[in-house]
């Protein structure tokens, strides 16, 4: 893959997010040029600004993602199916839900996976990533929630919505990698701000990333040299994109 390939795929690790509850029409159209420039995997925004963001990216070849029992993860599994077929009909192309966390801390296995089940039925093959939200579990809840997870057939885990205390962590990312074996893909979010741990965390099994960086996170790849660059090639050759 030569320097130039590298740099369209390395802007393809990344959800470009927008999901602040204060956000405004203005924030959004900024992120929406921000991710049809880089090109990124997709613009993430709340569903109220589905349609609004849809007309922004018309053409752009960037996905439009949004979320689904977001921040908590605490409706039931009628309901998250539910939100799950509105968002599409709004025009969503990928979908971040947030698992049922009691369900899970419960041993509600059925219950659970019925619940990601439900939206991943909804979504009809669109990819639906599933937030753990890491820092409400043990480890051993971590491995659970993965192995449900990849068991409902989501595409993605994902660490946090990093609205909570904790975001992302180097061992929370190799545990949610090892446990889902292959089944699915890792999405780390929340507290990532450097271009170096960007590189650590695709070493410990990472393919996408939600951030609001995107923008300098490209732009401090570009300015690598060329075998500093070559590091990250293995990672980027076969994306689930």
């Amino acid at each position: 893959m030569n320097v130039e390939d590298m740099s369209a795929k390395f802007a393809k690790l990344f959800d470009h997010s927008i999901i602040r509850p204060d956000a405004t029409r203005e924030d959004v159209a900024k992120f929406a040029e921000t991710a049809a420039r880089l090109q990124t995997a997709t613009l993430t925004v709340q569903p109220h600004y589905i349609r609004f963001a849809a007309d922004l990216l018309k053409q752009s070849g960037v996905h439009l993602g949004t979320v689904v029992g977001f921040p908590h993860g605490n409706e039931t599994s009628a309901m998250k199916e539910y939100q799950a077929k509105a968002v599409l009909d709004l025009g969503a192309e990928e979908i971040d839900m947030v698992m049922n966390i009691p369900a899970l801390k419960n041993g509600e296995e059925k219950l659970f996976i019925e619940d990601v089940t439900g939206v991943v039925r909804a979504a009809e093959g669109v990819k639906v990533k599933v937030i753990t939200e890491n820092c409400y579990l043990t480890q051993d809840e971590k491995r659970r929630a993965c192995k449900w997870i990849a068991q409902a057939g989501a595409h993605f885990v994902k660490t946090s919505t990093a609205y909570a205390d904790g975001g992302a962590t180097l061992d929370d990312v190799r545990l949610m990698y090892q446990a889902v074996e292959g089944r699915c893909h890792v999405k780390a979010a929340g507290g990532i701000r450097k271009i170096e741990e960007i590189l650590e965390y695709l070493k410990a099994g990472a393919r996408r990333f939600g951030s609001t960086r995107s923008d300098q996170f490209v732009r401090a790849f570009q300015e690598l040299s060329d075998d500093k660059k070559e590091v990250f090639g293995e990672f980027l050759i076969d994306l689930p994109v």
